[in-house]
């Protein structure tokens, strides 16, 4: 979304630079083997796709988070017009406006009259940037929402979280030492569905504990007549296995997980309801959610939901698929900070609902807006 927010930028006349955490696309290499259950066509803008021209994968392709990597956004910003814009290894610390703090005519047209003021902490040491208008498109991957009960963390979940797989490229790399052993996978997202469906391909077969917030029999949504084929299987394959459980599975619902411990190199985990047991792996998938840390001096209007966007939120409450997503005006997309915006997933928040065609629409919208303000 970053990349494709510089390329619309830049078409408007805007002198666009860059900021990557870490290499382009890292998100993205996290997923390890997962596919994204939307094509080619609905995942890049036809100005990205002149771009790399007759090198862009064809639009039906159903590619893994690595191979859109490899081939899209690695060769996008080797060519003209992102090469050079690009500063991988810079980490936004903080953003602010010059010379005001977030107390300072909070809502005043003024506020905008003063230049945004980042602190990079770059492979060189940590430098100033100035900007005219600023869109974060950070995502919500880095911070996974925690496992236990009510979304707060488990006890003892703190002092072994770097145990726990929070990734599925953390888990699709430990796969190979799973086979044989005990297992705890938590949520019923489509992440735990993918997870189930590795776990279960394994040999010797793995004792997995499935624990589910959900009662259903069939944990994971499904959508009727899904017309994102590989979404359908993937929700499929692991509802089945859930209704019908193979000899490797037990399925814990309505279970919460309500304290973890190392113990000899493992991990102890009670279960709410006295449930639980001793486990090599703990793999949960239970959502992520924004980094807001670095914009505390900015006025943003953060909806009290999701997270993301106040104001996106409201417009799209009630919405359950990300297909059908009621459309989002120029107001639903502003922040409460002039030139601010939040694009991409970190717009949603901790709503599951983001797809990447509604997202790169967004970006239209607003940088339209972002022009017109220029004129």
């Amino acid at each position: 979304m970053g990349l494709e927010a510089a390329l619309a930028a830049l078409e408007r006349g805007f002198d666009v630079t860059v900021l990557e955490k870490a290499r382009v696309g890292e998100s993205l290499r996290r997923w390890g083997s997962t596919r994204l259950f939307s094509p080619v066509g609905m995942n890049v803008s036809p100005r990205l796709a002149a771009i790399l021209g007759s090198a862009c994968p064809p639009r039906e392709a159903l590619l893994t988070g690595p191979e859109m990597v490899e081939r899209v956004l690695e060769p996008l910003v080797q060519r003209p017009p992102l090469a050079g814009r690009v500063r991988t290894g810079h980490l936004v610390v903080g953003v602010g406006r010059a010379r005001m703090t977030r107390r300072d005519l909070p809502g005043h047209p003024m506020r905008a009259e003063r230049p945004f003021r980042l602190l990079v902490d770059t492979p060189a040491g940590e430098e100033t940037i100035e900007a005219e208008a600023v869109l974060d498109a950070s995502g919500v991957y880095d911070l996974p929402a925690c496992f236990g009960a009510g979304g707060l963390p488990a006890r003892g979940e703190r002092g072994v979280s770097g145990r726990a797989l929070r990734t599925l490229g953390a888990l699709e790399a430990r796969l190979p030492s799973l086979a044989g052993k005990d297992v705890l996978l938590v949520g019923h997202g489509h992440s735990a569905a993918t997870a189930l469906g590795w776990l279960a391909e394994l040999h010797p077969s793995p004792r997995v504990v499935w624990a589910t917030r959900s009662a259903n029999r069939r944990p994971c949504v499904e959508v009727a007549n899904d017309p994102l084929p590989e979404r359908e299987r993937i929700a499929a394959r692991a509802n089945d296995l859930a209704a019908a459980p193979p000899p490797f599975l037990t399925l814990e619902r309505r279970v919460s997980v309500e304290a973890v411990e190392e113990r000899d190199g493992r991990c102890a985990v009670s279960l709410s309801g006295g449930r639980g047991g001793c486990f090599d792996a703990v793999a949960a998938f239970t959502g992520y959610r924004p980094d807001l840390s670095f914009l505390s001096e900015l006025c943003l209007e953060i909806s009290p939901v999701s997270e993301g966007t106040a104001r996106l939120q409201r417009a799209l409450a009630g919405a359950t698929d990300c297909l059908s997503v009621p459309s989002a005006g120029p107001r639903d997309l502003e922040s409460g900070e002039p030139g601010f915006y939040l694009v991409g997933s970190k717009s949603y928040g901790r709503l599951n609902t983001f797809l990447l065609q509604t997202g790169l629409a967004h970006l239209e919208t607003l940088l339209d807006v972002l022009a017109a303000e220029r004129t």
